[in-house]
């Protein structure tokens, strides 16, 4: 997997910047950008094994790194082939404790100390080094795209920064506004086809009756 010192090399490459013109700094703001834009339409999948150290309804995520989204719950776990679909739990709700996600279940069965709880989550996609991540997440075959948005954001900040700069030439701003816009609409053209793709479902297949004689 590309690290951030590989995409920041790709990203300058294809500004063809041999001066320096674009720092670090902008180049990794212009890559932070589109990795968020590429995980609200592709987001990872992880999963952990959490083992309850206090019982209770409310239990800490805290192993769930860059968690956005509940998958899955099952509890309690084990790793039986039985228990995969005999333990599926619905009856919970994901919230935020002082920034800390926290699953805080409804249903009658509280968890108990030393029970174990899996939990399938949608994560931030990530890159190694870039706001200190330990790996990257990004597919192989997605890394081009994702360089063709970097240098595309990278190009329409570094336009808007010259535009109030002394001696700057209009048709040059106008030029790399224009370049940029076009790489960054061929960013959003992938995001477009990614979703296509995406087969998660967020949503629990249970839900609640609007009256006594709902019963489908």
């Amino acid at each position: 997997m590309t690290n951030l010192t590989s995409y920041r090399s790709r990203i300058t490459s294809s500004l063809d910047d041999t001066t320096a013109k674009y720092s670090n700094g902008v180049i990794d703001e212009a890559l932070r950008k589109v990795l968020n834009e590429y995980t609200r339409a592709f987001p990872n999948t992880a999963a952990a094994e959490i083992t309850v150290r206090i019982g209770g309804k409310s239990q800490p995520l805290s192993p769930c790194l860059n968690l956005l989204t509940i998958i899955r719950v099952i509890h309690p776990y084990s790793p039986a082939p039985a228990c995969s679909s005999a333990c599926i739990r619905e009856d919970y709700l994901l919230t935020w404790q002082d920034g800390t996600p926290c699953l805080f279940f409804s249903g009658g069965h509280i968890p108990q100390k030393d029970e174990v709880i899996f939990v399938e989550y949608a994560a931030k996609q990530t890159v190694e080094g870039l706001d200190d991540a330990a790996q990257t997440t990004v597919r192989d075959d997605h890394e081009d795209f994702l360089v063709v948005g970097a240098a595309g954001q990278a190009a329409m900040m570094r336009a808007s920064g010259i535009t109030e700069k002394w001696g700057h030439r209009p048709q040059e701003t106008s030029a790399l506004m224009l370049w940029g816009q076009q790489q960054y609409r061929r960013f959003l053209d992938f995001l477009t086809e990614v979703r296509s793709e995406q087969t998660l479902n967020v949503f629990p297949h249970s839900y609640w009756k609007l009256d006594k004689w709902d019963g489908k």
